[in-house]
């Protein structure tokens, strides 16, 4: 009897495999327990300083003294509503729909075509959106290759079962010609399954690389002309240029009704603050679905199921960061000194690479018409990128992917010095 009882626990929770560590945050750990002296941490997508320190914001400091002052907001410590803080949500809508999309934003938000929700970040609302998109309206969904790992493990996560990778970039470029050809060739031949496309809206992960506006117009001629769902991710919103309305140019191109008179089967915009606020550890994001112009109540059935989701996986959102979000983008004052930290940080990103550019001479780290944000895209083999972190001590993903804020005026030389090294062995 002991022996049969044994067999069945080996079978069951002792039979359950090891799972690989994150790619990113696995090399955090094996950063944290490395000894030298020099190390330097390239992985994970968190501004620092020139210092190497991750830092408020001024704008994000001011926001928090001034609710530090507000007994009110204080000693207020509610549940939110599942699908998030109404002053939140009409501050956010206002930004993206707004500010970010003058055009036809403010028209879809009085007609009342947005579903809207707080999420957990950026990856809280593409766990949403895989999970809605999964139960009713898509049964593909396709990724850029490479593009930021997790977006697999979420999509895999919440439904998707038929993951598809278009090609995005090899050998130093961008091949949107191939990528469109694959989505007209399988997309068209497979009618009979709707198909969802993830979609980074600029400061491309990890490559760094981002299409040009014109190529932009042809990518999503193309999705709107095969009926696929548009999914922008928008992690990176004013880290291209240091200005967040002017980032959100993807958006503004999705609902030029003019040329895209809707999207047939929704539109579904991921967007955070954790990179543009510095609001990582706060998890303050959003997801705003755009439903088609009906008179069937298509927008509150999404907001009934958006609800559903949500309180099925953690019921209602954080209060705290989404304060400091809510007053930062009330206030004239905030907003404006938002604005002056955002450019702030691009600022210094571009020097890093122009720094960068002078001691190691690679040109593509001051292609600042196409390469853009926190991420640089080496080139390193992942054979080399061992060799960079067990030889030196300089961790970067697998991939050759390099986060420049990790990079600053006390270790520059040092990483150069390193990334010259091994780029010179064999791969």
């Amino acid at each position: 009897m002991q022996l049969l009882f044994r067999r069945w626990l080996v079978s069951g929770i002792e039979a359950i495999p090891r799972a690989a560590p994150d790619r990113i945050l696995g090399l955090t750990e094996q950063f944290a327990s490395d000894s030298c002296r020099n190390k330097v941490n390239l992985t994970v997508g968190v501004y620092k300083d020139s210092w190497g320190q991750v830092t408020t914001l001024p704008s994000v400091a001011m926001a928090q003294r001034q609710i530090d002052e507000d007994v009110e907001l204080n000693t207020d410590l509610s549940y939110l509503p599942i699908t998030g803080c109404p002053e939140y949500s009409e501050k956010v809508l206002g930004f993206l729909f707004g500010e970010s999309s003058p055009g036809s934003g403010p028209q879809l938000v009085r007609q009342q075509r947005v579903s809207f929700a707080q999420t957990l970040s950026g990856t809280g609302a593409l766990a949403v959106a895989s999970k809605l998109l999964a139960l009713f309206l898509a049964q593909t969904v396709w990724v850029p290759q490479p593009s930021w790992p997790n977006h697999w493990n979420v999509f895999r996560s919440n439904g998707f079962a038929d993951i598809r990778a278009y090609p995005y970039y090899r050998d130093g470029r961008l091949v949107v010609d191939e990528w469109l050809d694959l989505l007209r060739s399988q997309v068209r031949s497979d009618r009979a399954k709707r198909h969802a496309i993830v979609l980074h809206a600029c400061c491309h992960n990890p490559t760094g690389a981002d299409p040009t506006r014109e190529e932009w117009r042809r990518i999503l001629d193309t999705i709107h002309e095969l009926q696929m769902i548009p999914v922008i991710d928008m992690a990176y919103q004013g880290l291209e240029s240091g200005n967040p309305p002017k980032d959100a140019y993807v958006l503004r191109m999705c609902l030029d009704e003019s040329r895209y008179d809707c999207w047939p089967n929704g539109l579904f915009l991921c967007q955070s603050f954790a990179k543009n606020m510095g609001l990582y550890g706060e998890r303050v994001g959003s997801l705003s679905v755009v439903v088609p112009p009906n008179d069937s109540g298509t927008r509150e059935k999404v907001d009934s199921q958006l609800k559903q989701i949500v309180r099925s996986a953690y019921s209602s959102p954080p209060g705290y960061g989404s304060r400091v979000a809510t007053l930062v983008l009330s206030k004239p004052f905030l907003r404006m000194q938002w604005y002056k930290d955002v450019a702030f940080m691009v600022s210094r990103l571009n020097q890093v690479r122009s720094d960068m550019h002078e001691l190691l001479g690679w040109p593509a780290l001051t292609d600042f018409e196409h390469q853009h944000g926190m991420f640089y895209y080496t080139g390193l083999s992942s054979k080399q990128v061992d060799l960079l972190r067990t030889k030196y001590s300089v961790y970067m993903t697998a991939d050759g992917r390099l986060s420049l804020s990790g990079v600053n005026d006390q270790n520059i030389e040092y990483v150069c010095k390193a990334l010259k090294a091994v780029s010179k062995t064999a791969r």
